[in-house]
């Protein structure tokens, strides 16, 4: 399967932002525990400001998971269609986009999508 330079950029950038959302999403569950840390000690609200972030993050958080099914449906048909790559590796990383999503795809981005030819140790026909 052959990608023009395009379509490499942005699946790497959307690799990129599966693999750094979770960092993104823990920080924001910690600013809204500190928060409710804050606030509990004052005099309560009608609206609970220590939720502002949850609201702000929950479209972002669905949008990123359909994006990472939809990333790991593309890494999965890449890695069936890859015939130059080594089997081991294949199947390491076609399962790793399940289990291990933001640790497997972007190593497979690196080997196999990113560079024009894979090295030589990640080919088939490699000893």
């Amino acid at each position: 399967m052959t990608l023009g330079k395009p379509a490499r950029i942005l699946i790497g950038l959307l690799t990129a932002w599966v693999m750094l959302y979770p960092l993104l999403f823990f920080a924001v569950w910690l600013i809204m525990f500190f928060g409710i840390a804050v606030i509990g000690e004052s005099p309560r609200s009608e609206f609970p400001v220590f939720m502002i972030p949850f609201f702000a993050i929950f479209p972002v958080h669905c949008l990123t998971i359909f994006l990472q099914l939809g990333l790991s449906a593309f890494y999965l048909v890449h890695v069936i269609k890859n015939k130059m790559a080594s089997d081991t590796i294949r199947i390491v990383l076609g399962v790793g986009a399940f289990l291990l999503p933001f640790v497997a795809m972007p190593i497979y981005y690196f080997l196999y999508i990113w560079p024009d030819k894979p090295p030589d140790w990640a080919l088939s026909g490699a000893p």
